[in-house]
């Protein structure tokens, strides 16, 4: 049986990007994957026109910033900046009874006027984002129009998520444009990751168990192959990750399972440029709708399609219903809705107490060789998620 020095079960950012540090560190690194494709929440569809076989649409994470500092070092590691391209400024837009219209429309700028003086001195610490952004906003602001916003970064209700875990003030690379992508879109940093030397990856592996015999972790897959490593990683959604240390560690799992995520069902489509009437945007915002939001591919134009990813609420519709409101939301007849195609993710719920339950997860994880990274740490972004990979591999490092 080959023994690695640590295998990573999970190969989204992540995973991978734990991947690449430990590479770095001289490791032999396995990365098992239960879906046949790779990359997570980094899943750039490629469409398969004869005449625009260029054309790719993001089902999931979709921009990325120059105070993503920690990605930036991948970025460069895998010799990707060549490959990095500005997004174009188009606006977002709402959805006002299905008729697109600007944000400022839909504000009261005299409740702002009178609210935002609150924002000197306002702390996040202990608020929910509701709480910490309505007192200087304005609560009818917030709850006519900007809450939808808050909503759709994480495709969920976020109004009782910790304000301190949605966004954060980092230090920005002023060599690189600020918001981002890349030619063949974000799964290309994934898929250069995939490929370096000292790292491999199997897809389709779907792990059961994780058993720790004579100091080395035994990694059991549901298809009956069997892996060994010194070390041992879960780069999973929490309640998979609860699932995998049952046995090993009863507490840890406990902690882990008390952290819910939301599954989110993306569909994406394609569109013919002269077909759609929509003027440019890069996403779109609904007002008490089936879907949080619609991420658009303007903010890198195509010279044929135009592409948009829809994100709606769990249950909320079927298939069809989904391709109905999406025609109705573009305006066109859904027959020329072209290259249909679903994603699903689970994205973490955090509450208020949450740093507590990833304090636990520090202290139950201190002296073991077993590491644990996802989303739902110190944030939910790209740059947290890489930021907590590093981390992990630091600490290995110091076992």
């Amino acid at each position: 049986m080959k023994q690695y020095d640590i295998i990573i079960i999970g190969s989204g950012i992540s995973g991978m990007s734990l991947a690449h540090y430990c590479r770095k560190k001289g490791q032999q690194v396995l990365v098992l994957e239960k879906n046949k494709r790779l990359g997570g929440a980094f899943h750039t569809h490629r469409f398969g026109h004869d005449d625009s076989t260029d054309f790719w649409l993001e089902l999931g994470a979709h921009t990325c910033y120059n105070s993503y500092t920690h990605l930036l070092g991948i970025v460069e590691d895998c010799d990707l900046m060549s490959s990095l391209i500005p997004r174009q400024k188009v606006p977002f837009r709402m959805l006002v009874e299905n008729k697109l219209q600007s944000v400022t429309s839909q504000l009261s700028f005299a409740e702002l006027f009178f609210s935002l003086p609150k924002l000197f001195g306002a702390k996040k610490s202990g608020k929910t984002v509701e709480a910490y952004y309505s007192n200087f906003l304005g609560k009818k602001n917030y709850a006519n129009t900007l809450r939808y916003f808050f909503n759709a970064v994480p495709s969920q209700e976020a109004g009782e998520f910790p304000a301190e875990m949605l966004f954060k003030k980092r230090e920005r690379r002023k060599d690189i444009v600020k918001s981002y992508t890349f030619k063949q879109g974000l799964q290309s940093i994934t898929e250069a990751i995939r490929i370096q030397d000292g790292i491999e990856v199997l897809s389709e592996q779907d792990v059961a168990e994780i058993q720790l015999e004579n100091q080395l972790y035994q990694v059991k897959t549901k298809e009956g192959d069997c892996f060994q490593a010194t070390y041992v990683a879960l780069a999973t959604p929490t309640q998979q990750a609860a699932n995998l240390v049952q046995s090993l560690n009863p507490k840890l799992a406990e902690v882990l399972a008390s952290i819910k995520a939301e599954k989110v069902e993306t569909l994406g489509v394609a569109v013919s440029r002269d077909l759609l009437p929509l003027e440019p945007v890069a996403g779109i915002v609904p007002k008490q709708d089936q879907f949080y939001s619609a991420v658009s591919r303007d903010t890198v134009a195509h010279e044929t399609y135009r592409g948009f990813a829809f994100h709606f609420r769990q249950g909320a519709l079927d298939q069809s219903g989904k391709l109905q409101r999406i025609s109705k939301a573009l305006q066109i007849d859904p027959t020329l809705l072209d290259q249909v195609v679903t994603k699903e993710n689970l994205v973490t719920s955090p509450r208020l107490g949450h740093e507590q339950k990833v304090e636990e997860i520090e202290g139950l994880i201190a002296n073991q060789r077993l590491l644990v990274t996802g989303n739902f740490f110190k944030g939910i972004s790209i740059e947290d998620c890489v930021i907590r990979s590093f981390l992990e591999a630091a600490r290995m490092e110091r076992l």
